[in-house]
């Protein structure tokens, strides 16, 4: 059997070690399939052991950051990733900081042999009373046809360990959910209960292939009372959630502002009660604006880096990425566009599970020429750009049209010329950006990666067939690193698959076809009437607090 605790119990036990854990700087997050918030947590008023969670209220939260496709939790990548869990149910969750299993809709889970998980579904939840379901109880099938459509989903870009790993996902019996792999995986479970391939559907909304990006049909808290894309989102309290009386609210609301100005004025007056902060700056204003909002901060799972086309010319000399390497000055783009809060990241973001599987930070700024001066760097640019031939060389770099992302891109922009490097923006719509990514239709592009949650996602990006198990964006292969990431696939001791992971992470540096250039902190605001915010719960695991409620002023 797979060792877990009570789910609420659990996130209660881990506030405080997590938060000593994860104390540190960054900036604000996009995504590369869409625009999505990271987490944001530590000083928000908490509920104290004498006050009783008052029901009712309506919960009103505010970004001016989109949905990226609606609602449909398998392929929405933006502000979505907060709603949709909250309608939908899970048979478990994968805390990203120690790989321990927490469960929703399971009971219990065994690993019977190194291929086949049996989940046991607990046989009295019921989906949310709407037709044509009608508060049936959820199913083991639906769960395994949950599966089954995010593997088969065109529109879902990471599914790799679904179209590579997974060999049938089935229902043994109705509560009863087998899944059997191709070969020993260590990350299945994470993949299983994941915040978008393990959100499961009805089987009704399935088999009538049901456009969801403005309804849909779960088992969790909320659900969908209306949807009016790209604007407004409310979600009504289900008031048949197995975990009553959770939630205590009646609604909670999402309003997408068209600027960022107006979203913070909406929040001065009140009209909304939680919001993100763009950067450090806006939550600092925020937070001198009353002695009743609390700014909260949260270091980033995202990382912001350069993906380059090494089959293509310059890219395929080793010389002119290093040129481009060395170029960069990380401090100074951390101060100007991370507010001086970010930190330098390998292939593995250091923020996941405070650092575990990442490169020691003196060994990645020394692999980056971050221990020599700007001007030592910059002479040391131009002989290997005279090496390579490519002094008078110029490139364009796409980027995806988000004003962050532009910001970063224009930073960049900026250094390499200063280092003799002529680089033109290529600004683009973000579906034609991330159309082109997922083609390899770029010579270098900007990436803001998703917030991962296990080593395993950032390091395929380094493997020959990509995080998609098609083919590498980058052109790159390099059989070495290949046999090291799939190597730590199977390795269930900890310790022996940090050691593979950051062999593999050495040779990913050298070979540079993707080049890091910081991870940073998401903020958040909230007047103190909102309560049980809990904004330390790391990674996706804030999406599943539904406790929240709202008292006086």
């Amino acid at each position: 059997m797979i060792d877990s605790t009570g789910y609420w119990r659990r996130f209660e036990q881990q506030r405080v070690s997590r938060r000593r854990a994860l104390a540190g700087g960054g900036a604000f997050v996009v995504a590369s399939t869409g625009i999505a918030l990271v987490g944001c947590g530590s000083s928000t008023k908490q509920a104290t052991p004498t006050e009783t969670p008052i029901r009712g209220g309506i919960l009103h939260l505010g970004t001016s950051l989109p949905l990226s496709a609606g609602l449909d939790p398998q392929t929405e990548r933006g502000t979505g990733l907060q709603i949709f869990p909250r309608v939908y149910g899970y048979s478990l969750h994968v805390d990203p900081a120690d790989g321990s299993v927490i469960y929703d809709h399971a009971s219990s889970v065994e690993q019977v042999d190194d291929l086949t998980y049996i989940i046991s579904l607990h046989p009295d939840i019921h989906f949310q009373d709407i037709a044509p379901v009608n508060a049936r109880a959820v199913s083991a099938a639906d769960a395994a046809r949950s599966i089954l459509r995010f593997r088969d989903n065109p529109f879902v870009a990471d599914r790799a360990w679904f179209t590579s790993i997974l060999d049938r996902a089935e229902a043994a019996d109705a509560t009863t959910l087998r899944v059997t792999t191709k070969r020993p995986n260590v990350y299945s479970l994470g993949e299983i209960g994941g915040i978008a391939s393990g959100a499961i559907l009805p089987v009704e909304l399935i088999d009538a292939s049901t456009n969801l990006d403005a309804m849909g049909i779960g088992s969790g808290p909320f659900a969908i009372a209306s949807a009016s894309d790209p604007s407004d989102v409310r979600l009504a309290r289900n008031d048949g959630y197995f975990r009553a009386p959770i939630p205590y609210l009646d609604a909670m609301e999402w309003r997408i502002f068209a600027d960022n100005g107006a979203k913070v004025e909406a929040f001065k007056l009140r009209d909304i009660d939680v919001m993100p902060n763009r950067d450090k700056n806006e939550a600092q204003a925020i937070h001198a604006f009353s002695d009743q909002v609390d700014v909260n901060s949260e270091p980033s799972l995202s990382t912001i880096s350069l993906g380059l086309r090494v089959d293509k010319a310059p890219f395929n000399d080793l010389r002119f990425r290093m040129a481009l390497d060395e170029a960069i000055d990380r401090d100074a783009l951390i101060r100007d566009v991370a507010f001086g809060e970010g930190d330098v990241p390998g292939p593995v973001n250091p923020h996941l599970a405070a650092g575990f599987w990442s490169l020691p930070n003196e060994e990645i700024v020394a692999a980056q020429r971050g221990t020599m001066s700007v001007a030592e760097r910059r002479a040391d640019v131009q002989k290997l750009l005279a090496a390579a031939a490519a002094m008078d060389t110029s490139f364009k770099l796409q980027v995806a049209d988000v004003p962050q992302l532009v910001d970063v891109a224009s930073v960049v922009k900026q250094q390499l010329q200063q280092a003799g490097i002529v680089v033109e923006l290529e600004v683009l719509d973000l579906l034609t950006w991330f159309s082109n990514f997922r083609r390899g239709t770029f010579d270098a592009t900007l990436i803001s990666h998703l917030p991962y949650e296990s080593p395993d996602a950032p390091t395929r990006f380094y493997h020959s067939r990509g995080p998609e198990d098609t083919k590498n964006p980058f052109g790159f292969a390099d059989a070495a690193i290949d046999a090291l990431i799939e190597r730590s696939w199977g390795e269930r001791d900890r310790t022996a698959r940090q050691q593979t992971l950051l062999e593999a992470q050495r040779k990913m540096i050298e070979a540079r076809p993707m080049i890091q250039l910081f991870t940073g902190i998401g903020y958040s605001s909230a007047w103190r009437s909102v309560r049980n915010r809990k904004p330390e719960l790391y990674g996706s695991l804030a999406q599943y607090n539904y406790d929240q409620w709202l008292a006086s002023p």
